[in-house]
């Protein structure tokens, strides 16, 4: 590394290290989290998210058909008390609860949920990919075909049934995430603004909307109605707006928060190790996006020497980030499909190597030896600290190892996605949490037309490698189909993967119950705090 990367590493890490104080006395003996989220949640409607900071806040006020327990890992049942497979695998019964109620109090039947998911395909929905599984699915979401045809439907109050595209034995898992959550039909059918009308707004989960403020804070009060009332024991959870992790370290030294999910290295170099840290595996990974519909981006060798100029451990080494590197699409959180407690990434292997030498030699074949003609690089990313510091070693690494010369540009989260989705960029700083433990998951957001399309890459080859996954039975000839899906997406790499998640997340000592799931959603439905 350089004399001046690592002057600049330096500079940008130093943060001052304040001790941690008592916990705060609670009025009138309530019971109350306190956490941060980065801005406002982008999105309320959870058939229409895809996004992780509205996640963490829509994953406390509704909850699914199932969801999973106080060990963050196993499935059980939550609005339904009980499925019916069929022997083909492709039709699911499920049976709800008696009494299921809205936080308003008004009755949840079989048909909230069928509107919802249908609510979730529809046409105008851009995050309706997950639900591609249902029969005809994709076709309602494409607008070739209608509402009847697709396969949801209520046979009474407490009976759904669901009919499958292909075998997707991870739909259970599926309905604990956010896009499968019901909405009710009565509120939500005609009113587009149902979702930003907070003093009305309802929801089915162990909490309910009690305020909202914009940039400020959202109050989550107990749910009186949810159908496990009596088992929560958390009075009220506040979401502050924090924008950056050096504000929300202090924050927490400081117990104006109790539970702490976006960690500074200075965080992580103050509390790494202490009882108060905790760390999961989690099923997302960081990456950049190369904008391909830049002509220099346009290249495949191209892209593939940006990944290849780069020494990951060393950068992340630099920055306090105690998450690994990782060479593949897919996280070491997700497991193999053929070994149990193994990796499907240990499995597969990596997908590329760091090699200096090679990408030099991919970019002269690409036409810009020494990087000679290549435009300057317009990295952006949000206005957050690690985030710029991350963009500029990246521009370092470019600029020292291939020739190229960089800018770094900074967007607020209210226009970043925006100009994304504009393609106004060259590379970018992103990342992707998916939504159940399947190696799919990981490799079916590359697919043309899922949620993650910044890159502005499509390609049918790609897209039919992975889709003859998804009508395979056997686990061995499924789990190699992947790996050969995934090295043809290696190979043209329209984004650079950087390091796997984990969850890391500090919680006060006083407070018990906190949990992280694999899909990096912390909740508080099990959570307690020690008078």
């Amino acid at each position: 590394m350089t004399k001046t990367l690592k002057i600049l590493i330096s500079l940008m890490l130093m943060a001052a290290m304040l001790l941690s104080v008592a916990a705060p006395a609670l009025a009138d003996g309530e019971k109350v989290i306190r956490t941060a989220i980065t801005d406002d949640p982008e999105e309320m409607d959870p058939t229409r998210n895809s996004y992780s900071r509205s996640s963490r806040v829509l994953q406390n006020l509704f909850v699914g058909l199932y969801k999973l327990g106080a060990d963050g890992v196993t499935l059980e049942p939550a609005m339904a008390e009980s499925v019916d497979i069929s022997e083909d695998g492709l039709t699911y019964t499920f049976h709800l609860r008696a009494g299921l109620k809205w936080s308003d109090g008004s009755p949840l039947t079989a048909e909230d949920f069928a509107f919802s998911w249908l609510h979730a395909l529809d046409p105008m929905s851009k995050c309706a990919s997950d639900l591609w599984i249902i029969k005809n699915g994709k076709a309602y979401n494409n607008s070739e075909c209608s509402a009847e045809e697709v396969g949801v439907k209520a046979l009474d109050d407490v009976t759904f049934e669901v009919q499958l595209e292909n075998l997707t034995p991870w739909l259970l898992a599926l309905t604990a995430t956010t896009s499968f959550f019901p909405v009710k039909k009565a509120l939500v059918e005609g009113n587009d603004g149902w979702k930003n009308d907070y003093a009305n707004y309802v929801s089915n989960g162990p909490f309910l909307l009690a305020e909202f403020r914009s940039l400020n804070r959202l109050v989550l009060k107990r749910n009186p109605y949810y159908y496990d009332a009596d088992k929560v024991k958390i009075d009220e959870v506040d979401f502050l707006i924090i924008a950056d992790s050096t504000s929300e370290f202090t924050a927490y030294n400081n117990d104006e928060i109790n539970v702490s999910s976006n960690l500074s290295a200075a965080a992580l170099a103050r509390y790494g190790g202490s009882e108060e840290f905790h760390v999961s595996s989690k099923v997302g990974i960081q990456y950049c996006d190369f904008n391909c519909d830049l002509p220099e981006f346009s290249d495949k060798r191209v892209r593939q020497a940006f990944a290849m100029a780069i020494n990951r451990e060393e950068m992340l080494e630099a920055m306090g980030i105690l998450e690994p590197a990782v060479y593949g699409f897919v996280p070491y959180g997700q497991p193999s499909l053929t070994q149990p407690g193994v990796s499907y990434r240990e499995v597969a292997g990596n997908m590329f190597e760091e090699d200096v030498e090679k990408a030099q030699q991919l970019m002269a074949e690409a036409g810009y030896p020494n990087g000679e003609g290549f435009p300057t690089v317009e990295i952006v990313t949000k206005n957050d600290e690690q985030q710029m510091l991350m963009a500029q070693i990246l521009g370092e690494y470019w600029k020292m190892n291939l020739g190229v010369n960089y800018i770094t540009s900074t967007r607020e989260s209210s226009s970043y996605w925006g100009d994304l989705a504009d393609g106004k960029f060259s590379v970018d700083r992103n990342g992707y949490t998916v939504d159940y433990t399947d190696p799919s998951a990981n490799l079916k957001i590359w697919v043309t037309g899922s949620n993650a399309s910044e890159n502005q890459w499509d390609d049918p080859v790609y897209d039919e490698l992975f889709n003859k996954t998804l009508s395979m039975t056997d686990a061995a000839e499924r789990e190699a189909a992947l790996i050969e899906a995934e090295k043809y997406l290696a190979d043209q790499m329209p984004g650079m993967p950087v390091y796997s998640y984990e969850n890391q997340y500090l919680v006060k000592s006083y407070v018990t119950g906190v949990t992280c799931n694999a899909i990096g959603h912390v909740f508080f439905e099990f959570a307690d705090i020690a008078q």
